[in-house]
């Protein structure tokens, strides 16, 4: 870390050497690592989806891939050229993305449930002359295009054949011939993923990252990632198939030779079967699943000792969930990641590290540790009102720089992108508040977004939501600031109660008046709800919230 007068500019606390950064695509990148232990994985199962059961092996995913990125070429897909997916197919679009790749295009995929309208804008953006659908997402891919009076030609990558679509299994059974000698891609400025973000401060906008980008994050994490990697670090994981976090997973465990049971549509009430019929090694978890998992009574029925690694993401998780999920999971090593689409990652846990789990806040909250800087990542903690640097143990706006932050906001194809949420010196503004601790570990707190004044006193709702999930009979809690005019805001909770449980409103403002002080309190009052609104990233939908129960 580098110590200023007025703060500090906190640095990796895992070296890396950036001149041995590789210049190379990450097709290259990835079958290079592939390639050096195929011999003995070629027979396991790379992607495996739960829900229809598809798969593809190891030995079979490179030679797939240059047979559909040649049946693409056969087509008129040339470089720079951006294939769009609205599908829940994963298997079909991860040979499919990597065949792109090959050829030096991109690919952006999107919320399977989008209004027409929507999937028009983001078409436009990025003028694509290639759509994959599936039967269930067709007609509202049509309906865009004819908006659009748009000319493209359409991929089935569903098991049941539509009309007027080209077959992938057509792609897939090229004979290769047509797949290209040379595609002269720049790994520094070529794009090949274009990830849209969840929406949540308002319409979806396309995240570019290029190949360097990625293969600068998976490089400086060799030794933790593949030299340390066996054969058996299957991962069950939840998320939908054009989000940045599954593409990220994907291409480490296609590295390194590891399987990944994707749910790509996700159902509460089957989760648990699908961890006792696969008994994954790790689990990854999201907010949706983690609250509600972690206080289900189902984990006490199961020996659930073969999960020995599950990882949190996605949003900020309160320290009773984090100990209620450990005891769910009483084998399992749980650890919590920062990261954004933007950033693909921001900080990490060493495995079994000394570092502690739990930390205080500067005014006395107990957080969960997002871990220490990923290597190559700077940060800097900025003042809320002044913009001042600051050092350890402030809270502030979290800013920061690496190689593996994305290019820009996709404008439209062949524009130069929108690098509007970077400063002059090339730091990003993630948008969150967050602090370092003396040990150097990062603790989030909040989005800026959406915090809010009491008076002149700053409130995180983030706190308050844990003080309720505390209690024995609440399942979720969301906290929003509803607009007064004496106060600025008065905090209100939406809460969800566990099936078949109890609370009065009386007992649950109490819990909260007892534990924090006055300017958190829930003078806005509370109201019980079945269940809150989620946005196209899984994550609680504030401000959906905000218009419902303000």
């Amino acid at each position: 870390m580098e110590g200023t007068d007025e703060g500090e500019i906190f640095k990796s606390l895992m070296p890396c050497d950036p001149s041995k950064i590789p210049n190379v695509t990450l097709t290259d990148y990835l079958f290079g690592f592939l390639n050096k232990r195929l011999h003995a994985v070629a027979e396991n199962p790379w992607l495996i989806d739960v829900c229809t059961g598809k798969r593809v092996l190891f030995g079979e995913v490179e030679e797939l891939a240059r047979k559909v990125a040649s049946g693409l070429a056969r087509r008129g897909f040339a470089k720079g050229d951006i294939l769009y997916f609205v599908s829940y197919e994963i298997v079909n679009i991860g040979i499919l993305q990597l065949a792109v790749w090959l050829l030096g295009g991109a690919t952006r995929g999107s919320f399977q449930i989008e209004q027409p309208e929507e999937f028009r804008r983001q078409i436009d953006q990025v003028q694509s002359k290639f759509l994959a659908v599936d039967p269930e997402t067709v007609q509202s891919i049509k309906k865009a295009i004819a908006l659009a009076d748009y000319e493209c030609a359409l991929i089935n990558v569903g098991d049941s054949q539509v009309e007027h679509t080209l077959e992938f299994s057509d792609l897939a059974n090229d004979d290769g011939t047509a797949f290209p000698a040379v595609t002269d891609i720049d790994p520094e400025n070529d794009v090949l993923f274009i990830c849209n973000t969840s929406g949540s401060t308002g319409t979806p906008k396309g995240v570019m990252h290029t190949h360097k980008n990625i293969v600068s994050l998976m490089a400086s994490f060799e030794v933790l990632l593949f030299a340390n990697y066996g054969y058996d670090e299957s991962l069950l994981f939840t998320a939908s198939n054009f989000a940045i976090s599954i593409f990220w997973v994907s291409c480490v465990y296609l590295a390194t030779g590891n399987t990944i049971y994707c749910i790509g549509r996700y159902k509460k009430e089957e989760y648990l079967d699908h961890v006792l019929k696969y008994k994954p090694k790790k689990m990854s978890l999201y907010p949706y699943i983690t609250s509600w998992l972690a206080r289900s009574s189902e984990l006490q029925k199961h020996d659930l000792s073969f999960i020995k690694d599950i990882t949190l993401g996605g949003s900020v998780m309160d320290p009773t969930t984090i100990r209620l999920l450990q005891n769910g999971f009483p084998e399992a090593e749980i650890n919590m990641t920062y990261a954004s689409t933007e950033t693909i990652a921001v900080s990490i846990h060493f495995k079994r590290s000394d570092l502690p789990q739990f930390g205080y806040s500067p005014d006395g909250e107990e957080m969960v540790s997002s871990g220490v800087l990923c290597p190559l990542m700077q940060a800097k903690i900025l003042d809320l009102e002044t913009g001042k640097l600051l050092g350890r143990n402030k809270l502030g706006k979290l800013c920061i720089k690496g190689m593996h932050v994305m290019k820009g906001y996709l404008i439209g194809k062949g524009k130069e992108p929108s690098r509007s949420c970077f400063d002059e010196e090339g730091w990003f503004d993630t948008g969150d508040v967050a602090f370092f601790d003396s040990t150097g570990q990062l603790f989030v707190r909040e989005r800026v977004s959406s915090m809010f004044k009491y008076y002149m006193h700053f409130v995180n709702p983030t706190e308050i939501e844990a003080i309720l999930q505390e209690h024995p009979t609440v399942q979720m809690a969301c906290v929003i600031g509803v607009p007064n005019k004496e106060t600025t805001n008065l905090a209100k909770a939406i809460v969800v109660l566990k099936e078949g449980k109890s609370a009065s409103e009386e007992e649950l403002l109490k819990l909260v008046a007892v534990k924090l002080p006055f300017y958190k309190h829930l003078y806005g009052g509370l109201q019980f709800v079945d269940s809150l609104p989620e946005n196209k990233g899984r994550k609680v939908d504030r401000v959906a919230i905000l218009k419902m129960y303000s």
